[in-house]
């Protein structure tokens, strides 16, 4: 009894795999691609400001900010922010509208500032990007956070605005809201002062407030910065105040 021969089988596999092979080479093989970008179907305005599309193997290179609206790189932002050696104008600032600007985004004195603007709250990693020193975005300006070693920023800052529009959850009213007559305390205007040249004394409790520079440094309210912000060593001069510390 003669074997069946495999010969059309071993023909076919051949050609499958060296189909294969040829398709894989090319695909993976790097070419210098050029394209032309159509302006035909642009609006007139549009033609000058057209840019070719760039290859995916470049993007890992190229510098932050390269389009129009990436203009503002991070970097950029921080490099633009007054240093500690710069000279401090407080004229014309007053600090009671300070005050209740910063009131304003809080629910009373002493509460963690809601957030002003849509987040994610999978990582922190996009608020450190702008408070962990602190930058200028136009005339917004963002604080560095006053407190280290907390890794859960929205556990304390709740948002103050919607969340991103992709989040249909988080638009609905959150059932926990109800009207309450609470009234929180009002912010000290200023620390008191052992006589009129003295240091003030601290205003609130240092707790959660260890960097000064976050609301006292070169990036903050002008009416409530410091006037000396290359001395670092705030508690030196100024004393805290035992109550507000709660030690007896």
């Amino acid at each position: 009894m003669s074997r069946p021969t495999s010969g059309p089988l071993t023909i076919f596999l051949t050609v499958v795999f060296g189909v294969s092979l040829v398709g894989f080479l090319r695909g993976t093989r790097h070419e210098d691609y050029s394209f032309e970008t159509p302006l035909r179907d642009l609006p007139e305005a549009h033609h000058g400001g057209v840019r070719p599309a760039r290859p995916y193997w470049e993007m890992r290179d190229a510098p932050r900010g390269d389009g129009p609206v990436l203009a503002a790189d991070l970097a950029a932002m921080i490099e633009a922010m007054p240093s500690r050696t710069e000279a401090v104008e407080l004229g014309g600032t007053d600090k009671r509208v300070a005050l209740a600007d910063r009131a304003d985004n809080r629910a009373f004195f002493g509460a963690p500032p809601t957030i002003p603007h849509p987040v994610r709250q999978q990582t922190q990693a996009e608020c450190v990007a702008c408070h962990e020193t602190g930058l200028r975005i136009a005339d917004k300006a963002a604080p560095p956070y006053p407190h280290d070693g907390f890794v859960s920023c929205t556990q304390c800052h709740a948002m103050g605005e919607p969340a991103l529009p992709w989040d249909p959850q988080a638009q609905l009213a959150d059932p926990r809201a109800v009207d309450n007559s609470f009234v929180g305390a009002q912010a000290p205007l200023e620390g008191e002062r052992w006589t009129g040249i003295a240091p003030p004394k601290l205003p609130h409790p240092t707790f959660m407030h260890e960097r000064c520079v976050s609301c006292h440094g070169p990036n903050g309210r002008d009416a409530m910065k410091s006037t000396h912000p290359d001395r670092q060593s705030c508690l030196q001069c100024h004393v805290t105040d035992a109550e507000l510390e709660q030690r007896p």
